[in-house]
């Protein structure tokens, strides 16, 4: 792309948006803003208020990278290297699942179903942690074991709670399943939850950079609810809460796992789209 030299800072972005809304990107103002920002080490804001002065050679250079990057559908959020998730700062990595705003709703849901503490909780599947980090953050009455079968995901889970200070009561494990632990208060889980036969259905930045352990769980997409739902009961206290983000029509068959599980008073919660998003329930007393 050709960015002419005495162009300013706001001159730049609607040529650059038209650049990334001919590849098929979303939000493609905002995304060449979010880049430009990104390149002069700014906000957004700070764009509007910097906006006749002019790119230097290095700063136009480094910018075209990028916005071919992006072009090429690859994440904002790796492209960055970071992104902000319930108001906390994330780094971010290629091999990690890179969280979604959406999964917010399942921090809401969670926090406002806990009852006052002290509290113990363990998630399942935990990525860059951005759940556990929200909880944490959001409860310093909270401690929290989470696990993920990625290495490099726990490595990174481990920098981020150190980067908002919530270390001392984040615990990350290497499992396929929930961490060990007996009458915690919580089990919460973003799992994998798409259907193999969806694959190509899947967006070319989930497709290409999602690892494929945190989207794919078998031919219906539920192996992970089932594994969740059978362990979860014995780590959990009489009472103790479950809670889930479920894929788009997925909630009849989640909600009657948890049923024939021995758990009351599901509870089915929609995002701010109007999609079912979120499901709790509680461990029979």
């Amino acid at each position: 792309m050709s960015l002419k030299p005495d162009w300013a800072v706001m001159e730049v972005v609607p040529p650059s948006a038209e650049y990334l809304a001919a590849a098929g990107v979303d939000s493609p103002r905002h995304d060449a803003e979010i880049l430009l920002a990104h390149i002069l080490g700014c906000s957004r804001l700070d764009l509007y208020l910097r906006f006749d002065r002019p790119l230097t050679a290095d700063q136009r250079a480094a910018y075209r990278a990028l916005l071919k990057r992006r072009r090429d559908r690859e994440p904002l959020q790796l492209i960055c290297g970071e992104m902000e998730f319930y108001g906390y700062p994330l780094r971010m990595r290629p091999g990690v699942f890179i969280p979604r705003q959406e999964t917010e709703v399942l921090v809401d849901k969670a926090l406002a179903a806990l009852p006052s503490g002290p509290l113990r909780a363990l998630e399942l599947g935990t990525g860059s942690g951005a759940i556990a980090i929200a909880l944490a953050g959001e409860r310093e009455d909270l401690t929290l074991a989470a696990s993920d079968i990625s290495s490099a995901a726990l490595a990174l889970a481990a920098e981020n709670a150190s980067l908002n200070g919530v270390e001392s009561r984040l615990t990350f494990v290497e499992t396929a399943g929930l961490p060990p632990g007996e009458g915690v208060d919580m089990v919460i889980s973003n799992p994998p939850y798409v259907r193999l036969d969806e694959a190509g259905l899947l967006q070319p930045e989930v497709a290409r950079h999602d690892p494929g352990a945190a989207l794919f769980a078998g031919e219906d997409g539920l192996d992970a609810y089932r594994l969740l739902v059978e362990m979860a009961p014995r780590r959990l206290c009489a009472g103790g809460l479950i809670a889930l983000e479920i894929g788009e029509a997925q909630a009849e068959s989640v909600g009657d796992l948890l049923d024939v599980a021995g758990f009351t008073n599901i509870e089915l919660h929609p995002d701010l789209s109007g999609r079912d998003r979120v499901l709790l329930a509680s461990k029979r007393s």
